[in-house]
């Protein structure tokens, strides 16, 4: 099993290359982002949540370094729609699905299957 920072620079690394796999199937079928839990319902399902949620932020422990295990949160998560960063190590990324992918490792289309996202025919 990959660790959170390998796992992270295989995704969203520094020298991010486009058109990998999970790029090519975001862009077919169309995903049906209604279709995925809101960021506080699945932070709170997972566990994340460790601080009560200020406005539209919350505050997680990061997934990447110490195994999540950090004293302080340092993710920041939008209630929004979920795009987050780490302001200790500068992880970060665009939606619940890429939060999914960090915490669980899993690729594009098993992070969406996971969290019962459907993709438009």
């Amino acid at each position: 099993m990959k660790t959170g920072l390998e796992h992270y620079e295989r995704h969203f690394g520094r020298h991010h290359e486009r058109g990998g796999d999970h790029h090519h199937e975001r862009r077919r079928g169309g995903l049906n982002r209604a279709s995925l839990p809101a960021p506080l319902a699945y932070l709170r399902e997972r566990g994340l949540l460790k601080a009560k949620p200020r406005g539209n932020w919350t505050r997680i422990c990061c997934p990447i370094h110490k195994g999540g295990a950090e004293a302080h949160p340092s993710m920041g998560v939008s209630l929004v729609d979920g795009h987050f960063r780490c302001h200790a190590c500068g992880a970060r990324g665009g939606d619940i699905i890429a939060l999914h992918m960090l915490v669980t490792g899993k690729s594009f289309i098993e992070a969406v299957h996971e969290l019962g996202g459907r993709f438009h025919d």
